[in-house]
């Protein structure tokens, strides 16, 4: 005669239906040390609620094991518990699993797979960048986004999205941490994203929990014991493959994509640039027709504030007695924004590019976030790879992609790039996003020079209008701006650290006699 016998989900196979299963009620699944998806059918959920609530360990007996569709699967467990209806729901007190069970899934399993795994896991690591919250609609349903990105013990960086109230918990949590730079965060039944070709993760429809713990605060919860092995372990790592992590978070909101470059700036041609009052923020839509190699595509930066340092060597105290006294030694480097000597460096990208529209062609400059959504490698990990190469105007093919390529520029122009011979402009936002794209050419003006000339109507030329034009270079004059826009690699130092390992060009004023 069949009879019941305790047992654990390891313990269950289509063939036993006699087990009295010991679980942990999870976010309405189950689990002791392993887990399974448990459903109940609507008509039974009143009987059921009460006993399974969050955090509960109960006992089941007289259920049904199915096969659940990889559609349908959370977990790895191809096993699907259905509660019947003399199903029998007990507490137990003699439960041993811990409160969450958590199994934390190293980074690098993740982001060197093609193919996103099914079901759902548990990840771990420090936050060290956040973007904007980002308040989106798409069809006419408002949402919220909140892209990080997370680094684990074994110091590999992974993306993780958290989408609308996991979006909006982390960014309440940012207003009440005191340090954004000692951010844990635990992704509890996570799941895989594939996005523009590397994999990522998200939270997942249901299941998923997110918790947020500062680093530098001892975590007491007994459930929490495996978070506190990890911050111990971080604060232990000093190396310097962690010093290259800079943290950056933002914690300011910001309209969706979309948004930012169809309502936040005028749509432009390329020609009307130099029209704009400075520091005005234009739209424009071009193609990316080359990348300027000699201007290079990274710098050393400060890691507090990310301006470009110089040899703090290079430096010198101008109100020191004579002889006059160097900053600081050959292996140290200075940031004048900071005032200091640098603490910590970070390797960041600057690239300076040419794009292309109907009207006209322009240079504009892409910082660190720019290129980094689209290089999918850090700029120290391609100076890593790339080091050997000895052509001083090498740019890596990651990065030498995206001539030809077609985007969608929010760009300004500040004091310092307006006083160059040939103007700059840095780049706020891009995107390649057709519907974007196809959205700004729709809203653009048709552009049309008022004396341009047809087939029909020659103009004239007269000599007076031959002899009063000069082949003099005149000097751009600089508009007035707040230097809110400014990038950290503007206005660069001379003897700076970059790519292309040259010295800004100092210009002289010459004044004649009278």
């Amino acid at each position: 005669m069949a009879q019941f016998v305790n047992g654990y989900i390891n313990d269950l196979s289509a063939v036993k239906d006699n087990v009295k299963l010991r679980v942990r009620v999870l976010r309405n699944w189950m689990q002791p040390n392993t887990r399974i998806q448990a459903t109940i059918r609507q008509k039974q959920v009143d009987k059921y609620k009460h006993q399974l609530q969050e955090g509960n360990a109960v006992t089941l007996q007289r259920y049904s094991l199915g096969e659940i569709q990889p559609k349908f699967r959370l977990l790895k467990n191809g096993l699907r518990l259905s509660f019947l209806s003399d199903t029998i729901v007990e507490k137990c007190n003699d439960f041993s699993g811990t409160m969450y069970g958590f199994d934390f899934r190293a980074f690098k399993t993740i982001t060197n797979l093609g193919v996103e795994d099914v079901g759902q896991f548990d990840v771990i690591g420090q936050v060290i960048a956040c973007d904007d919250l980002d308040c989106f609609d798409k069809n006419g349903k408002q949402g919220k986004k909140k892209p990080l990105t997370l680094l684990d013990a074994e110091g590999t960086e992974m993306r993780c999205t958290l989408w609308g109230a996991f979006a909006q918990q982390f960014s309440d949590f940012l207003q009440t941490c005191d340090d954004h730079s000692n951010i844990i965060a635990v992704l509890h039944l996570a799941m895989m994203k594939m996005w523009d070709g590397k994999m990522g993760i998200q939270n997942g429809y249901n299941a998923t929990r997110l918790f947020l713990f500062g680093r530098k605060e001892a975590i007491t919860a007994a459930e929490f014991k495996d978070v506190e092995d990890f911050r111990k372990l971080l604060l232990a790592k000093k190396s310097d493959e962690t010093s290259e992590h800079t943290i950056s978070i933002s914690t300011a909101s910001r309209y969706s994509t979309k948004e930012d470059f169809t309502t936040s700036a005028e749509m432009r041609h390329i020609v009307e640039l130099l029209d704009i009052p400075k520091g005005t923020p234009s739209v424009i839509v071009g193609t990316i027709i080359a990348i300027c190699e000699d201007e290079g595509w990274w710098y050393l930066g400060c890691g507090k504030c990310k301006k470009k340092v110089v040899k703090a060597s290079d430096i010198v105290d101008l109100e020191s007695e004579t002889p006059k006294k160097q900053v600081g030694g050959p292996t140290e480097w200075w940031c004048s924004k900071c005032g200091e000597i640098c603490s910590s460096l970070k390797t960041q990208f600057r690239l300076q590019v040419r794009v292309q529209d109907s009207t006209g062609t322009c240079s504009v400059s892409l910082f660190n976030d720019e290129v980094l959504s689209f290089a999918d490698r850090s700029a120290y990990q391609l100076c890593d790879k790339y080091g050997k190469v000895s052509d001083s105007d090498f740019v890596p093919p990651e990065i030498t992609k995206i001539v030809g390529t077609k985007y969608a520029f929010k760009i300004f122009m500040d004091k310092f790039n307006s006083t160059k011979l040939l103007p700059v402009f840095n780049v706020m936002r891009m995107s390649a996003d057709k519907e974007i794209i196809e959205t700004l050419h729709a809203s653009a003006t048709p552009f049309k020079p008022n004396n341009e000339a047809t087939s029909g109507s020659v103009p004239v030329v007269t000599p007076f209008e031959l002899d009063s034009q000069t082949d003099d270079n005149t000097t751009p004059t600089s508009g007035k701006t707040d230097g809110k826009n400014k990038r950290p690699a503007d206005d660069e130092a001379e003897g700076s650290m970059s790519s292309n390992g040259k010295k800004a060009a100092v210009e002289v004023k010459l004044e004649k006699d009278p």
